[in-house]
């Protein structure tokens, strides 16, 4: 369980840094979208757990960000994404939960 979490605060700097330096929202959303795949194959039992901690963690992440003053090339974007991630985080924990426990089938 530590290590995924680890693996989720290190999805979630990465999130926050294309997020940070993305001028469209199709990039962003595709990477929430295969980190979340990634991390739901890597735990198939709890992985919901670890796509509210990638969840939350970039929500920690997207206010440090706004508290520091750090300045995102579009906010509008940067706010956007921050604000739908839930949704793919979820449905891809779902997906690669999915996939792995297809799979791995006997």
């Amino acid at each position: 369980m530590i290590k995924n979490t680890f693996l989720a605060l290190l999805a979630a700097v990465i999130i926050i840094l294309i997020n940070l330096n993305s001028n469209v929202i199709h990039i962003p959303l595709l990477i929430v979208f295969v980190i979340s795949i990634a991390l739901g194959y890597l735990q198939p039992q709890k992985g919901w757990l670890t796509a509210i901690q990638l969840t939350i963690s970039i929500f920690i992440g997207f206010f440090f960000t706004k508290t520091i003053g750090i300045k995102p090339q579009s906010n509008n974007i940067f706010e956007f994404i921050t604000y739908i991630s839930p949704l793919p985080c979820l449905f891809g924990g779902f997906m690669g939960s999915y996939f792995n426990k297809t799979l791995h089938q006997k």
